[in-house]
Formats: C-alpha cells, structure tokens, sequence
C-alpha cells in the first residue's frame, strides 16, 4: 500500500498511503486450495513491534477477523499465527506464507507501506491454485497500534496488513473508495481493517 496509494504485484501488492467500478481479481485468476496460516514474524519495526508485543497480535487478530476476510461469508479463508522467521528463513516462493515486519528483500520503500509478493501459483483448468505469498513492511514507515494516540506521520497497522492479505488471497485493487482493497490510505485512516461490500463480493467469488 502507498502513502495515499497500494502496489499490487512477484507480483507485487503494496498498499501506498494517499469513479466505482466492481471488485478486481488478480490475473491469472488464482485461489488457495485451503486456508493459508500465516506466520507473522516476532520482530520488525520498532514502531510495530513494542515491548509488549502489541502491534503483531493486533495484526494477528485483524488479519482474522470476521471484520474482515472471515466475515465475507465463506467461513474461515485465512489463519495466523506468531512465529519467528529466523527460524525457517524468509524466502519467498517456499510454500511459507509469512507476514514480516522487516523487508528483508529492499522491495518495499518510499512510498510503499508494506508489500505482497503473490506470483506463486500452479496453473490448472478455472481457478489456478495459490502456493506462496508472502508480505513484507516498510521499515521506514512510522506505525500506530491500537491503544496509541496516531498523528500525522502513522498510518494504523492493521489496516495496511488486511489489505495486504487480501493479495495473498488473490485480490488485486479496486477502484470502489472506502473498500479495503482501494489503493491508496491516508495517515491514521483504519478504515481498511474492515472489509466492504466490494471486497466481501471478492471474496466470495473466489473461494
């Protein structure tokens, strides 16, 4: 996501920060086979990853809300869990779908928020099955969890990584303002973190 704007697509899907048309699938069209289980690093950003821990539990919690992808109505299309990438490296096309708060690979910078590598899939007949994804964060970026005061220069955290994981799970971004998948989110705006009808119509079409 951009500041005011969110890259998709190795194929990469950034949320930047900052006309209606109809949800956008990625292309080829492409969906996990079963729930992906996340694995969200234990360390990162400084902003992100406090000395309670606060910031990757709320992600934890926001990426599987039924506020947002396990509410569309399809039951349960993602699953989450802290773990510590060192532990089985940071790789990307390994069949490990990770969320980490380090970009370990330098592909998400300037205005990038965080970034979604979602060119790993197998071709088959309709739907292609996803493989990998993996999503990396901007180091640079200033972060506001819940329960801190956001000002200016923070964009909410759990916003930016449901819209994250909304490429992971095979949406690209739409022109529909106010959903999650708009590419573009201003400082302090959360308003991401909770799926809109565009997104949910996304989902539903896909799994």
């Amino acid at each position: 996501m951009k500041k005011s704007t969110i890259l998709a697509t190795i194929m990469l899907g950034a949320l930047v920060a900052s006309g209606v048309s109809a949800f956008v699938l990625l292309s080829p069209r492409r969906a996990w086979d079963s729930p992906p289980n996340i694995r969200i690093d234990n360390r990162g950003n400084p902003t992100v990853v406090n000395v309670s821990g606060r910031g990757r539990t709320q992600v934890l919690n926001a990426i599987t809300s039924n506020a947002a992808w396990n509410g569309s109505g399809e039951g349960t299309v993602v699953r989450a869990f802290l773990g510590d990438v060192r532990g089985s490296r940071f790789r990307l096309g390994d069949n490990l779908p990770m969320l980490n708060f380090r970009d370990p690979i330098n592909a998400c910078n300037g205005s990038c928020l965080a970034a979604a590598f979602t060119g790993f899939f197998t071709p088959r007949s309709g739907t292609d099955r996803i493989d990998d994804s993996d999503i990396v964060t901007n180091p640079a970026v200033n972060y506001a969890v819940p329960g801190d005061a956001c000002n200016g220069n923070e964009f909410r955290l759990e916003g930016v990584m449901v819209h994250e994981v909304g490429h992971v799970l095979g949406l690209g971004h739409t022109n529909v303002g106010g959903a999650t998948m708009f590419p573009s989110v201003s400082a302090c705006n959360n308003g991401p973190a909770t799926t809109a009808g565009d997104d949910e119509a996304a989902i539903r079409n896909l799994y």
